[in-house]
This record gives C-alpha cells, sequence and structure tokens, in this order.
C-alpha cells in the first residue's frame, strides 16, 4: 500500500524509501505502543549533525523536534491512554555524599559495557562474514531468536514495549539473571544485524544497558535510579557515538532530576571518546 501511494506520488526511489520507513515505523509504534520504534536504525546511520554546517541550527533542531514530539506523545497519551516507559517521572530523590562513589563505579560500568557491545558486534560480523552464505545466515538468526526467546521475553525484539516492566520488577531479579539478560540481548542484537535482519541498535542497547545497570543496583541498592541512568548513558554514548541524541532519548525514559547527570555523563563519555581516538 505505501510503495503503491509513493508510485502515486510520484516519489523518487530515495523518496519512496524513506516513505516506507517512516510508515513500516508509524506502524510498529501503533502496534506496541513504542513512540520511538523505527527510528533507531535512521538516528544510527544518519546522525543529524552530517546535516547541518551550524552547531546552533542542530541544537535548535534537537530543541524542536523533542519538544513537539513530548507534545505529540502526550496528546496521544490523552487520546489513547496506556501505561508506557516514556513519560517524564518526578520522583523525590535525596542526594547524600554516599551516592559519589557509586556514581564513579556505573561510570566505569558503563564505559566497560560500551566498548564490550561494540566488541561483541565486531565479532559478529566477523563470523558472518567467515560465513557468508545470506540464506544460512538469515536461517541461523531466525533459529537463535527462536531458542533465546523460550528463555525469556526480554531477550526478543527491541525491548523498547518491554522497558517498563523490565525495570520495575528488575530489582526483583538475581545478578546473574540481570547479567544473563543483558548480555544475551546484547550478543542476539548483534547477531542478528550482522547475519543479515533489519533493524537498529539503539532500542536494544538501552534496554541491555539497563539490565547492566539494574544488576549493578541489586549489588548496590543505593539510588539505584541513578545508577542504571549513568550506566545507560555512559554505554549508550559509546554504542551510538551520539551524545545529544542519546540524553534526549533518555529524558523520556528517566526520572527528570537525573537528566543534568545524563547529560554530563554523555557529553563527558563523548570527549573522551574523541581523545581516544585522537
Amino acid at each position: 500500500m505505501i510503495t503503491w501511494l509513493g508510485d502515486r506520488l510520484k516519489l523518487t526511489a530515495h523518496q519512496q524509501t524513506l516513505f516506507l520507513n517512516m510508515g513500516i515505523g508509524a506502524m510498529l509504534a501503533t502496534i506496541f505502543h513504542a513512540p520511538f520504534a523505527g527510528v533507531g536504525e535512521a538516528i544510527e546511520k544518519t546522525p543529524l549533525r552530517e546535516h547541518f554546517k551550524s552547531h546552533f541550527n542542530q541544537m535548535l533542531l534537537y530543541i524542536l523536534t523533542t519538544a513537539t514530539g513530548l507534545l505529540g506523545f502526550t496528546l496521544v497519551n490523552q487520546l489513547f491512554p496506556k501505561e508506557s516507559p516514556f513519560t517524564l517521572h518526578t520522583p523525590t530523590i535525596h542526594w547524600t555524599l554516599a551516592v559519589w562513589p557509586l556514581l564513579i563505579l556505573a561510570l566505569i560500568v558503563g564505559f566497560v559495557f560500551g566498548n564490550l557491545f561494540l566488541k561483541i558486534e565486531q565479532w559478529c560480523q566477523w563470523l558472518a562474514d567467515t560465513i557468508h552464505r545470506p540464506v544460512l545466515l538469515a536461517v541461523i538468526a531466525g533459529i537463535c531468536l527462536g531458542a533465546c526467546g523460550l528463555l525469556s521475553p526480554y531477550l526478543l525484539f527491541s525491548g523498547e514495549h518491554y522497558l517498563l516492566t523490565f525495570t520495575k520488577s528488575g530489582l526483583d531479579q538475581s545478578f546473574g539473571y540481570l547479567l544473563l539478560i543483558g548480555l544475551g540481548k546484547t550478543v542476539l542484537t548483534n547477531l542478528i544485524f550482522a547475519f543479515g535482519w533489519r533493524g537498529g541498535k539503539i532500542f536494544p542497547a538501552i534496554f541491555a544497558s539497563a539490565a547492566i545497570g539494574l544488576s549493578l543496583a541489586v549489588l548496590f541498592p543505593y539510588t539505584p535510579g541513578l545508577l542504571v541512568a549513568t550506566v545507560v548513558a555512559v554505554s549508550c554514548t559509546i554504542i551510538v557515538a551520539q551524545p545529544y541524541v542519546t540524553a534526549t532519548l533518555l529524558l523520556f525514559l528517566l526520572p527528570l532530576q537525573f537528566f543534568p547527570i545524563i547529560l554530563i555523563a554523555c557529553i563527558g563519555t563523548h570527549k573522551i571518546q574523541q581523545l581516544h581516538i585522537k
């Protein structure tokens, strides 16, 4: 239907591809009630900074699109109310000196996990290049996906629509279970993408990072939300390499009071990455 409409509108091949991707993204967002479904791949493959010479114009676009998305999503929730992870939370947070050592630990864990995610991505791509048989790779990926689905539904899909229920029950789970979910999600995500399945990695990366952050919070149950937010911010910045996009997405996922720490963690991690590359 979308392709037919693109032909009727006399769109170019590139425009039809964009039109089709937008339609698929809207369909996934509707089915899973996940407002950012379908945009992960676009965020990762076409960074907005490449289209702007002015840093001010880039920042202005981020602000305007964030505000528009927030207003639009609020309106949709008013018309069709349903619980979703993408809401601005404002719980009471008590800041004490005891949190800072744990915050540093969370930064380290996020940094290690983010680099591990990228390393596993490289290993999976090497494996796919070694086998070099597209049909066989697709079948293997499907079998792995089905087997992991039998183990836990949290390993399936992007994880966006499971994120709320998972974070609510995460602190009641064991350290080993949460670690297994985080690492399993990482391996499965990179495996199926390297083996030819389509999708974006940003939301699986957020889910896997949240699982790792929760495993840390189980060991040190002091301000668990802040520990999870820090781990997710650092690791996803390393994985996506877009600090402002990462911070903006996490604004909708995590308590509003955490946002200054999230923004500092995202920008700081990106600066460290740039220094490391140089």
